[in-house]
C-alpha cells in the first residue's frame, strides 16, 4: 500500500532533547514564572513551598507516566495549587499557573534538528498528510503548537496530537490510532518518525504503521529490530520513505 502520510514525534525527533543540567534551569524558570504571576494575583508564597508543589506534582506526573497515562493541563494545575495549599478552582489563580508552567517553553525554546524544516516542506510537496505524535508532560500541547507555529513549522502539520490532551502517551496504541483517525488514513498507509525505539518504533508498529527510526545516538546502547527504515539526519528522510513504497 502506498504511503499517503508521515507522522513525527517531538522531543528527540523534531526538537533536541535538552541534556540533563538543564532540567534545574527551566524548573527554576518555572518556579520563577509561578511566584511572579502569583504575586501579580495577590498570592506571595515562601519559593519553598512553590518548590515543594511543583516537586510533589512531579511525582504525580511520573507514576502516570510510568502507566502510560497523563494528566490533563487543568489537572496538572489543579494539582499544584493544592500542593500549594491554594484553592485549585480560583478562577485567577488557574490561568497564571498554566501560563507559567506550560508557558515557559515559550521562553526556553528547544532547539531544532538541521534539515527538519525543509524535509516537512519537501514531503507536503509530494502530497504526504503530515502529523505529529507527542508525549507533552509539563510542556503542554497547546504551547507547543504555538511554538511550533513561531517557528514556521506548525502550518505543515494536518494533525497534532498530544498526550496531555488525549490523556495518553506513547507507546499506547490509542495515542497512534487517534492520529491516523486524524489524518484519515489507514495504518499501512502512514510512516512514523521518531527517536525512541519503544514508544516510537514499537508502539507505532503495533498499530500495523511503518516506522523510521531516528537514530540521534541520545539513548546509549538503543537497538530496534522494528523499524522499516533508520536516519540519522532528517534530510534523509525523503528517499528513505521512496524505498519503502
Amino acid at each position: 500500500m502506498a504511503i499517503r502520510g508521515v507522522t513525527f514525534d517531538w522531543w528527540g525527533t523534531i526538537a533536541v532533547i535538552p541534556p540533563r543540567e538543564e532540567a534545574a534551569p527551566l524548573r527554576d524558570l518555572r518556579l520563577s514564572r509561578l511566584g511572579s504571576r502569583l504575586r501579580e494575583r495577590g498570592v506571595d508564597l515562601e519559593p519553598s513551598i512553590l518548590r515543594d508543589a511543583y516537586e510533589r506534582q512531579g511525582q504525580v506526573l511520573e507514576e502516570h507516566w510510568a502507566l502510560h497515562r497523563e494528566l490533563s493541563s487543568e489537572e496538572q494545575i489543579h494539582l499544584f495549587l493544592r500542593f500549594a495549599g491554594l484553592d485549585p478552582n480560583d478562577p485567577a489563580l488557574v490561568p497564571a499557573v498554566a501560563d507559567a508552567l506550560g508557558g515557559a517553553i515559550l521562553d526556553r525554546r528547544p532547539q531544532i534538528f538541521p534539515n527538519l524544516e525543509a524535509t516537512m516542506a519537501t514531503l507536503a510537496s509530494r502530497g504526504l498528510a503530515i502529523g505529529l505524535i507527542s508525549n507533552t508532560g509539563r510542556s503542554w500541547g497547546r504551547y507547543l503548537s504555538q511554538l511550533q507555529d513561531d517557528l514556521g513549522i506548525g502550518r505543515h502539520f494536518r494533525f497534532r496530537g498530544y498526550s496531555d490532551e488525549l490523556r495518553l502517551r506513547k507507546p499506547d496504541p490509542r495515542i497512534f490510532r487517534a492520529a491516523l483517525h486524524g489524518l484519515g488514513l489507514a495504518p499501512q498507509e502512514v510512516v512514523h518518525v521518531g527517536d525512541d525505539v519503544t514508544a516510537d518504533v514499537a508502539g507505532a508498529a503495533a498499530v500495523g504503521m511503518r516506522t523510521v527510526w531516528f537514530n540521534t545516538g541520545f539513548w546509549p546502547g538503543a537497538s530496534t529490530d522494528r523499524a522499516d527504515g533508520e536516519i540519522r539526519d532528517h534530510g534523509d528522510l525523503p528517499a528513505v520513505l521512496e524505498g519503502l513504497r
